[in-house]
């Protein structure tokens, strides 16, 4: 048997296995003219994590593919072209048709990155745009590198976005999204129109991606908390039905596949890579002792006076404070807060998660008990 101290314990395992398909991938296209701001605007959305597949070798001439590292995104970008050119259009086209024709990695929605100093859009970008509609591809028209000050968007930025509007283009919303990727701090602008953008993202790319773009971007962390609390308490209701009919401590294990989906479901969201989730487990549970078990049978053997058999309103409770817990660890280390190969700070986690974890005590007995809140 492996050392309690490694992540190979039930939960841990199944963390990591539940981590292959805990959110789903979104594939976004995003193409435009050289220039375009496209690789600012992508690392200010999802960070800078986003690798090549294959370095080197790019899926078709003139776009590459893209992943990220917890794989929820891949990011089909297309090279920059020189106007009246449009090859770029073609190359994107292909790529769309191919997928199609091999059933995988469908292109969800695609980002075309206009740069604002331009004075007007180009007949080759507006077909470039058309094409794409065609084939039920969502197209964001993305102005990029908008100056903006308390708010107010630069003039001319917003004449070409209105100007783009009246072309009655095929694009989400009707008209451009103005936005800025990186402040300026020395001139006083602003970054801005990043929500503006993922908002437009979410509204059209299908039901199943909207929960993966959410856990690749890097702008709302009130989005990434909302989904971790829905799952939770989908959680919370599961136990609470397993446990209508009180069970034997022993038999407590029945709930872990539940629990490592909602902490692999959860890492996900805050782009936790499956592999570090699984060691953070592996950690608690070894501190939490039994062996490096941490089914909720084994959570009851550290709060006094529960007895040998699991009631619904018991399994609830401690279901929610894992949860809870898991999600208040996961947004330190999406927040710089925590890092995991440092074992000082490990070390105080799993003695702060444990502790949060104790506070079930009070309600462990409850039928209607609740979750305590993140500290």
């Amino acid at each position: 048997m492996s050392s309690s101290t490694e992540p190979t314990d039930d939960l841990a395992r199944a963390v990591e296995s539940e981590g292959e398909s805990a959110v789903g991938r979104v594939n976004i296209a995003v193409f435009g003219a050289t220039g375009a701001g496209k690789s600012s605007l992508l690392n200010a959305v999802f960070g800078a994590d986003v690798a090549p597949t294959g370095v080197g070798s790019p899926v078709t001439p003139g776009t590459a593919r893209y992943v990220n590292r917890t794989g929820t995104l891949a990011i089909y970008d297309g090279a920059g072209f020189e106007l009246g050119q449009g090859n770029l259009a073609k190359d994107l086209l292909d790529r769309i048709k191919k997928n199609r024709r091999l059933g995988k990695d469908l292109i969800h929605i695609a980002w075309y990155c206009v740069n604002s100093a331009t004075a007007r859009l180009e007949p080759s970008q507006a077909d470039a745009i058309r094409k794409v509609a065609e084939l039920e591809i969502p197209v964001v028209l993305v102005l990029t590198k908008v100056d903006a000050k308390e708010g107010a968007a630069d003039p001319a930025a917003v004449e070409l976005a209105d100007a783009i509007a009246a072309m009655g283009l095929p694009i989400v919303g009707g008209r451009p999204i103005l936005t800025a990727s990186i402040a300026n701090e020395f001139v006083g602008t602003e970054r801005h129109g990043l929500e503006d953008l993922l908002a437009a993202t979410y509204r059209v790319v299908p039901e199943a991606q909207r929960v993966a773009v959410a856990a690749a971007q890097k702008v709302d962390l009130d989005i990434k908390a909302r989904y971790a609390r829905s799952w939770i308490a989908g959680a919370v209701a599961f136990a609470g039905g397993v446990g209508a009919t009180p069970i034997p401590l022993a038999d407590a294990a029945v709930l872990v596949p539940a629990q490592a989906a909602l902490m692999a479901k959860i890492s996900a969201i805050y782009d936790i890579p499956k592999e570090q989730a699984a060691a953070l487990v592996g950690a608690a549970t070894s501190a939490a002792g039994a062996g490096g078990r941490m089914a909720v049978g084994s959570l009851m053997k550290l709060i006094p006076g529960v007895g040998n058999l699991i009631s619904g309103g018991v399994a609830a409770t401690i279901t929610g404070a894992i949860g809870e817990s898991w999600r208040a660890v996961s947004e330190r280390v999406f927040t710089g807060k925590l890092e995991l190969a440092d074992a000082d700070q490990m070390a105080a986690l799993v003695k702060q998660f444990l502790s949060h974890l104790s506070t079930a005590d009070s309600k462990a007995g409850s039928p209607d008990g609740v979750a305590p809140t993140a500290p």
